[in-house]
């Protein structure tokens, strides 16, 4: 029986399944004596203070093991401990109301998660994992179960759950646990955060999988495609077993070009870069060989926070992350909040359609303090090596007018107040929706580069929400309309003279990545798993190798007919292995 879901975390794993049965805690409502009043708020504070003792010493532990970037995730479980509002309301419960402080806690907390589902921010709906965690741990205190870990079969197995909390992934021995898979979440899913950094092979949002798996079936899993197979036959065994072994072997001899440049066969280079999430991150960029930063995505300073990012915060991580990157340049994308982003502070409300409202570039100008005080930081940032910055989501000339005008304030500000700073730091536009697409000529003689962001460029051009489970089969990047609007990008940018990258999951895929070759694409930038594998496959074929496949692919009507040309002439042009994410074909 095989399941679809979200290919979350890459890399492949067989192994018997283990079950993970939520704990179900039974709170009931006790009233408590006006004489254990006081004892009842105690043992509240005690419980918080044990559960404060616990998520430290996972943070510390993930720290230690990947990094403080991924370790400030269970930061964020603590901020719920200390959260003022939460103590306020569980005393009040127990004082006033005679409540025993597990059943206010709870009540606090079913309040705090019914407020997160009922947000429009994917992102924000995505925390209540994060809420559950913390009200699971406090309560197993308050009820006297105290700490428990998980409890994992000594042998390898793939974990099945309805979700995983973050605070279980990190205890987890990544040498027993082969795969994860979740009925829920998505690739920005903090749980998926740590399996991704502890490199466990992930497939969330796969819907029914429990229903049909039992403690010791066989569970196959593809991090990369996002499949599920239960008691595969043999067959599918060995395939999967040769992945592994496919993957291990392409690891270490990626290794040989880690310092090698991302050139042709017949000499034509492309400026190959990392996509960052957080400052911490530049030290993968540079282990996998990256020439640059890409994309740069700086919304880490607005979510899961209570008030707005100060300029000199936003500058000292900007400036950590140019210094480390020097010489190579770093390109840095303005806010991206709003769509499935939402930070409250900037007064975000409900929308019903948050991906065409007030989202990128249109936020920013409507909040231009806020806006302002992050270029300040950016331009600042700037004297520290070579930055660029970018727009996204523009779709009229107005709004990068409006953008240019501001950077420029800012700009003359510093040169008056004697700030160093690069005053010809380059600005450039993500090319994300259709009106970009076919406004470029115009865009091109303000801007000084494009970054066509594929993800949002194929949802606008094809008008399907990406998130949207129920038409993820028609999400899809290689359909003739999003190729031929690349095409056109890269011809109108390259006719005014700027260069042209891409910064979608389009250009992670080795096979895509010939292809964007192929329609002169001048940088791709990709997450640092898949950079070493792209690099790769630009270094095995000829640039006109892939124009001839780049032809023929346009001259298609259909996606499936792109994936054909893509399968019939890849093998050949492809080092050996290097199938779609790095999975043999």
């Amino acid at each position: 029986m095989k399941f679809s879901g979200m290919a979350a975390s890459p890399g492949v794993g067989v192994a018997p399944i283990h079950r993970l049965e939520r704990e179900e805690l039974a709170v009931c409502d006790t009233p408590v004596p006006a004489r254990s009043v006081e004892q009842e708020v105690v043992r509240f504070h005690d419980a918080l203070e044990a559960s404060r003792a616990d998520l430290t010493s996972i943070r510390d532990r993930i720290a230690r093991e990947l990094s403080e970037a991924e370790a400030e995730i269970y930061g964020t479980h603590l901020m719920i401990l200390d959260d003022p509002d939460l103590v306020r309301a569980v005393e009040l419960g127990i004082r006033k109301q005679h409540r025993n402080a597990a059943w206010a806690f709870r009540a606090h907390m079913a309040g705090v998660a019914a407020h997160l589902a009922g947000v429009g921010s994917e992102h924000l709906r995505e925390r209540q994992s994060d809420v559950l965690d913390v009200e699971q741990r406090v309560l197993r205190y308050l009820l006297g179960d105290g700490h428990r870990a998980l409890s994992v079969p000594e042998q390898p197995c793939v974990l099945v759950a309805h979700d995983v909390a973050p605070s279980e992934i990190a205890l987890l021995d990544r040498e027993r646990i082969v795969a994860m898979v979740t009925e829920v979440g998505s690739r920005s899913s903090h749980c998926v955060v740590v399996a991704r950094g502890r490199g466990i092979p992930a497939v969330v949002s796969c819907r029914g999988v429990l229903q049909h798996a039992a403690n010791g079936m066989v569970g196959a899993v593809d991090g990369f495609r996002g499949t599920v197979e239960l008691n595969p036959d043999a067959e599918t065994t060995a395939f999967f077993a040769a992945c592994r072994q496919r993957i291990e072997e392409e690891n270490r001899s990626l290794l040989q070009i880690q310092d090698q440049p991302a050139v042709t066969l017949d000499g034509h280079g492309i400026d190959l870069g990392a996509n960052l999430e957080l400052p911490d991150d530049v030290e993968r960029a540079l282990t996998v060989g990256a020439a640059s930063v890409g994309l740069f995505r700086t919304e880490f300073f607005y979510l899961d926070r209570l008030e707005l990012p100060p300029e000199e915060e936003q500058y000292q991580a900007y400036r950590s992350v140019v210094e480390r990157m020097s010489p190579r340049p770093v390109l840095f994308r303005t806010m991206d909040v709003g769509g499935d982003k939402v930070a409250s502070y900037l007064g975000a409300v409900h929308e019903n359609n948050p991906f065409l409202g007030r989202r990128g570039i249109r936020l920013s100008l409507e909040f231009p303090e806020v806006f302002r005080t992050q270029l300040r930081a950016v331009y600042r940032a700037s004297a520290h090596g070579r930055v660029r910055v970018m727009f996204p989501m523009v779709s009229s000339l107005d709004e990068l007018r409006s953008a240019r005008a501001i950077c420029h304030r800012v700009r003359d500000e510093l040169a008056r107040a004697g700030v160093p700073h690069d005053p010809e730091l380059e600005i450039g536009v993500m090319v994300e929706t259709p009106s970009a697409v076919w406004m470029a000529d115009a865009l091109a003689r303000e801007a000084s580069f494009f970054s066509i962001g594929t993800n949002d460029l194929t949802q606008y051009t094809l008008a399907i929400d990406r998130g949207n489970e129920r038409l993820a089969h028609l999400y899809e990047p290689l359909d003739p309309a999003v190729l031929r609007s690349i095409r056109h990008t890269v011809q109108v940018g390259h006719a005014a003279g700027r260069w042209v990258g891409v910064c979608g999951e389009m250009a992670g895929d080795p096979q895509i990545a010939v292809l964007l070759v192929g329609l002169d694409v001048d940088e791709l930038s990709v997450a640092c798993f898949d950079l070493p594998r792209v690099k790769s496959a630009i270094r095995g074929v000829t640039r006109e190798g892939a124009r001839r496949l780049a032809e023929e692919v346009l001259a298609q009507s259909t996606s499936e007919a792109v994936k054909e040309v893509l399968r019939r002439h890849c093998d050949a042009l492809l080092p050996r292995g290097l199938g779609r994410r790095g999975v043999p074909s």
